[in-house]
């Protein structure tokens, strides 16, 4: 019986060694994958009531976002203090990372530029994003 018991952790254990060669880890402990995907999808900014500050919600679909230059553009409501919004975006897939992380509390007064890194980590797409408020 014993016998059976360590043949099946020996098992397990070549198991889990093969399929962490297959999918390393980055030095922040997420799963690098063969996706060479890296481009952003939409952007929005909240305020401070977790709302969107924005006239038009920009997307590559719309043109706001331009996927090949790297822009995006985006209007604020009138009256909208862009010195304080939250930044997010969707991304082109799920194992795609941004740098610096949005989600926090960040100063859109001057264009501000977000490297995304594919899942691969060798393909970085740098977008600066441009955010004016609407007269």
């Amino acid at each position: 019986m014993k016998k059976y018991i360590l043949l099946i952790f020996l098992a397990a254990g070549i198991t889990m060694t093969i399929s962490c060669r297959k999918y390393p880890v980055d030095e922040k402990g997420l799963l690098i994958t063969d996706n060479t995907t890296c481009y952003m999808s939409s952007f929005n900014l909240l305020g401070s009531d977790n709302q969107t500050v924005l006239v038009t919600i920009p997307t590559f679909a719309n043109g706001l976002i331009d996927t090949v230059k790297g822009t995006v553009t985006a209007t604020a409501k009138f009256g909208t203090n862009i010195t304080k919004v939250k930044p997010y975006c969707s991304l082109g897939a799920n194992d795609m990372l941004v740098d610096p992380f949005m989600g926090q509390w960040t100063d859109f007064t001057q264009p501000k530029t977000f490297t995304l890194i594919s899942g691969t980590r060798k393909i970085k797409k740098v977008y600066t994003i441009t955010v004016t408020v609407q007269q």
